[in-house]
């Protein structure tokens, strides 16, 4: 029989790889937008609500999930959720009608909905205080790694067939993922409730949903979800409207555009193992108001400056930088809310912060552009990440 992974190494290991496997049914539909949108006689604008659904179901789910967690143990919770997600993602790949897209992607997202608080669980589980920055890190760039991925992948297949087999080899690759985590990872999360929680206290500390959101009376847990929820709207901005804005506000190619996004991300993606390695060294709290200050005031300065094409791919890349060395820390901070028992709740109401803000971000800067200008709009996205930071600031003097 097939040792399983119980040991932090082993553990990290999965659980990374399935936050990376989770970002790519993130981003599969929306690269195939274009292919799908003649299929069903729709614009791409219309098919883009799919991808708010998905938003809206972790919103409403999200919460829930993380009682779950904390009932029956992360691995069961996380590989239920891929299991559903795969599905979803496979099935919309059968779609005969726009709304059983819809449908697909909705479902889709409620299976996205335990990945976070789930898979924070099994890592805290496994490992400890000396070594959380470096799992949580690498736990972010499998992330990115998934973002990076996904159009890649899906537009790939798409190229060697069509958008239907793109979506069915992904939901294929999900199922087998599912099947690699039942078979390989221990049920780390599960023992240590056992461990930590007798049978009333469990009962007491499951309690409902109600329950779950009365931890947002602790000033923390609160900041910490205000924080989830700004930096959310800066990032999604960002990571939406920057082709847009070279394009239409600096007269630059969408090759610029996209360099400078990718540039943003790439670093991101390199600091946040660096943010790993100081997480466990330093204060989190001023690691994060630091490195939001940082990509706050290289956005304001390039903003400013009007730098040519490739002073603004380098000032996004160098934004990137800060917002990458936050993300380890920032997941230190929200570990420390709760107890052992209460780890899937706390992570599951903190990252409510992600959907509420991936869904606002395009709409409220979309607004500002509109009503004004790109350049109004990224001046906002900057001042997301300083208000960030300002949060986290503020939060010292609650500290745990």
């Amino acid at each position: 029989m097939t040792r399983r992974a119980s040991g932090t190494v082993g553990v990290t290991a999965l659980v990374s790889v399935d936050h990376l496997v989770s970002h790519v049914f993130l981003l599969a539909l929306p690269p195939l937008f274009p292919l799908m949108a003649g299929s069903f006689g729709v614009s791409e604008a219309r098919l883009a609500v799919s991808v708010t659904l998905i938003f809206l179901a972790q919103f409403l789910c999200q919460v829930p999930a993380g009682e779950l967690v904390d009932r029956v143990g992360g691995k069961r919770v996380v590989v239920a959720g891929l299991v559903l997600t795969s599905v979803s993602i496979g099935l919309a790949g059968f779609a005969t009608a726009y709304w059983q897209v819809l449908a697909c992607a909705f479902v889709s997202g409620v299976g996205q909905s335990p990945f976070h608080p789930a898979n924070y669980a099994l890592l805290d589980a496994a490992g400890d205080a000396a070594s959380e920055g470096r799992q949580f890190s690498l736990h972010s760039f499998g992330g990115f790694v998934g973002f990076a991925a996904a159009p890649a992948l899906t537009t790939g297949v798409a190229s060697l067939a069509d958008w239907r087999a793109a979506l069915f080899v992904v939901g294929v690759i999900g199922v087998a993922y599912a099947g690699v985590l039942l078979v390989s990872l221990a049920p780390v999360h599960r023992r240590r409730l056992r461990e930590v929680t007798t049978e009333a206290e469990a009962d007491a500390s499951s309690g409902s949903y109600l329950g779950s959101l009365r931890l947002l009376r602790r000033p923390l847990v609160a900041g910490m979800f205000a924080f989830f929820l700004l930096v959310t709207l800066a990032d999604t901005g960002l990571q939406t409207y920057t082709t847009a804005f070279a394009v239409n506000a600096l007269d630059y190619s969408t090759v610029v555009g996209n360099t400078a996004l990718t540039g943003f991300l790439s670093v991101t993606a390199v600091f946040v193992l660096v943010g790993g390695w100081l997480a466990d060294r330093r204060d989190s709290f001023a690691i994060i108001v630091g490195g939001l200050v940082w990509s706050a005031l290289v956005l304001w300065a390039a903003l400013a400056l009007g730098l040519g094409s490739t002073g603004f791919v380098v000032a996004w890349a160098v934004a990137g930088a800060g917002f990458g060395v936050s993300l380890p820390a920032r997941d230190r901070i929200t570990n420390a809310l709760s107890d052992a028992a209460d780890t899937g709740k706390s992570f599951g109401l903190v990252y409510t912060g992600l959907p509420i803000g991936g869904a606002l971000a395009p709409v409220l800067l979309g607004a500002v552009a509109t009503r004004w200008t790109y350049v109004e709009a990224f001046v906002a996205v900057a001042g997301f990440f300083f208000v960030s930071a300002v949060v986290v600031f503020a939060l010292r003097r609650v500290r745990p």
